[in-house]
């Protein structure tokens, strides 16, 4: 009689419905499997936990469909989506070791006996101390509990396993601020948590050059295409109503440009307290999010909630005195102008600030071309939303205004700010300094909110979370926020819970001033977003396994009149974007922005063929994933 087997499904596994089969994501490959698997997947992932036996999972099943189901177990085994294993995964081991454990061991099968002695180890860590938090952070998301002590070089050992970063050897002096320092903290932690694993050594990553603070390479990237001006309506209708038409469908041939701009002068004046609180909600990175654990790929999230760490939007300081470049990294502040009769002295701020939005072209459109017009907008809107909201938090005075000025160093802002040939003004935001800076708790409750947002690829690998979605206070974050020229959608999923203790059943409601109505119920809205997210691709998000998406719209005439009409009603929209992101934070769920939704598509969920789609955000309750998070505030 052969043994009994444990089917489990492996973490950061990715299925997709689309209309010529099951588009799915694991480890090994990217597979195409029959359109049936989609539903199945989603009735059996609950059961697929490792502690179920196959052959009560197939007595649940009616005896005309085992076959089926147990041809799908095959499929997903093949393609590495899950593992039969020969005895039951223990009950006390934790999701996120057993995510991680799946990513350093894939040849074999899960060594339960290393988790189990891992969850019971206790790392020994020696490092300077401004790495000590980092790698304790590191080590207890993996189920490691740190001892710490102070050494001149970075240790960690687990067991016989030691991982050593010695401080001759430049990595201890390269890093220049957190940010860094975080990203080599947690590549020493994975690495030692992945050899005590099992798996193989791999070399360490220098922090020379991290996604989203990149200093190195050219400021604007010479063969990225300069955006135009859209001067007509059928080119804004397309940008929103068909964007897929103009992504770039070969390789990318542009370089991409540095993330920040260089540092080539000494830093300014310090920054004021009030002003440095504000500006650590929006443009310091609060959080690095690894990828395969640590090793290949992550990025350094700001509190703007820029995907991927583009980070399009640059702010400059400009006062009564000089003007000055806010380097995002360490919010130190380089001087970029100073008026001739200050002379070489360092200038004081004086006593009027205001903050100038850029954005800089090439950063998106050596990827995305035309389309990094939209992304542009959007990130303007949501800096200028995010600057607002936290100067208020602080007792500021604040303004927030939107404009969209020329290219380059044309015009007043672009001589002043010495702008280069890619960066145009899209917004400023006028502070009155408060006469004193009062308690910190406020502002340090709402940096709290704005850390625990994801900005990253989470919120997409949603299988075998909880079946019951958290909206929290989104609904009525919704209905509250109704505007005049703007249309707000929430289109739940699967059944939700809010704060109030509302129950949300699927189906498409729009935001009134009276509250949320029902459009149309039921899961067709679902069904049609998902159809219509096919042309995307992989990089189509599973909106059966998400719990909701807000839809946020404005009349196609009026968003499409100019640029400039778009863009006030982007930014518009992007305050209540904003609010969305951070209302999911606060549920304990992840928001993303996701875009590309076509004219057609929203004209079927909303019903309303006269709008267009101006945010699109996907909030759900991913699983773990293996990925490591350490908080930079």
């Amino acid at each position: 009689m052969p043994p009994e087997q444990f089917p489990r499904l492996l973490a950061g596994v990715h299925v997709i419905a689309a209309r010529e089969g099951t588009l799915l994501t694991t480890r090994t490959g990217r597979y195409r499997g029959p359109a049936e698997l989609h539903p199945l997947l989603h009735r059996l992932s609950p059961l697929l936990d490792g502690r179920t036996a196959e052959s009560a999972l197939l007595a649940l099943v009616p005896e005309p469909r085992r076959l089926a189901v147990g041809r799908c177990l095959d499929y997903l085994e093949y393609s590495g989506a899950l593992r039969r294993e020969e005895r039951p995964r223990p009950e006390d081991l934790p999701d996120q070791l057993l995510a991680v454990a799946d990513l350093a061991d894939p040849a074999e099968a899960i060594p339960y006996e290393r988790c189990a002695a891992l969850l019971a180890a206790a790392a020994s860590v020696s490092a300077p101390a401004d790495w000590l938090p980092l790698l304790d952070a590191s080590l207890r998301q993996l189920s490691v509990r740190a001892e710490l002590s102070a050494a001149p070089d970075v240790l960690v050992r687990i067991g016989e396993t030691a991982v050593a970063l010695p401080s001759d050897g430049g990595r201890l002096v390269e890093p220049t601020g957190p940010v860094e320092r975080a990203v080599i903290a947690a590549a020493v932690a994975a690495e030692a948590v992945g050899r005590f694993l099992g798996r193989p050594a791999r070399p360490l990553p220098a922090a020379g050059a991290l996604p989203g603070l990149e200093r190195s390479g050219p400021r604007t990237s010479a063969d990225a295409p300069l955006l135009e001006a859209w001067p007509t309506s059928d080119q804004l209708q397309t940008l929103l109503l068909d964007p897929s038409t103009l992504l770039p469908t070969g390789e990318l041939a542009c370089e991409r440009p540095a993330a920040i701009r260089p540092v080539e002068a000494d830093a300014g004046p310090s920054v004021p307290e009030w002003l440095l609180a504000v500006l650590r909600c929006v443009h310091v990175p609060l959080r690095w999010e690894s990828g395969n654990l640590a090793h290949s790929g992550g990025w350094a999230h700001r509190g703007l909630a820029s995907a991927r760490g583009f980070y399009p939007i640059e702010l400059y300081l400009v006062t009564d005195t000089g003007a000055w470049y806010v380097e995002p990294g360490e919010l130190r502040l380089l001087p970029v102008s100073r008026p001739a009769s200050e002379g070489p002295g360092p200038a004081g701020l004086g006593t009027r600030f205001t903050l100038v939005l850029t954005a800089r072209e090439s950063k998106v459109s050596y990827r995305y071309h035309r389309y990094a017009t939209r992304l542009c907008l959007q990130e303007a809107g949501l800096a200028l939303a995010a600057i607002g909201d936290a100067a208020r938090t602080t007792g500021v005075g604040v303004d927030e205004v939107v404009e969209l000025a020329e290219r380059g160093r044309s015009g007043s802002w672009g001589e002043l700010l010495d702008l280069g040939p890619d960066e145009r003004p899209v917004g400023r935001v006028v502070l009155d300094p408060p006469r004193r800076f009062g308690s910190r708790s406020a502002i340090d409750r709402h940096l709290d909110l704005v850390r625990r947002r994801h900005s990253g690829h989470r919120v997409f690998n949603a299988l075998g979370t909880d079946r019951l979605g958290r909206l929290g206070s989104l609904p009525a974050e919704l209905a509250g926020t109704p505007d005049g020229t703007l249309k707000s959608y929430l289109v739940v999923h699967r059944s939700c819970l809010d704060d109030a203790g509302g129950c949300w059943e699927p189906g498409c409601y729009r935001a009134t001033e009276k509250g949320l109505v029902v459009v149309r119920a039921g899961l067709a809205p679902t069904e049609q977003l998902q159809r219509g997210q096919d042309a995307m691709g992989w990089l189509a998000p599973d909106y059966a396994a998400a719990s909701a998406t807000v839809i946020v719209a404005a009349p196609i005439g009026e968003a499409t009149a100019d640029l400039r009409r778009l863009h006030t009603a982007t930014a518009a929209a992007a305050r209540v974007a904003h609010r969305v992101l951070l209302a999911a934070a606060a549920a304990g769920a992840a928001g993303r922005i996701h875009n590309s939704l076509r004219g057609d598509v929203i004209a079927a969920v909303t019903g309303d063929a006269r709008i267009a789609a101006l945010f699109q955000l996907i909030v759900g309750c991913p699983g773990p994933d293996g990925t490591i998070s350490v908080g930079l505030g």
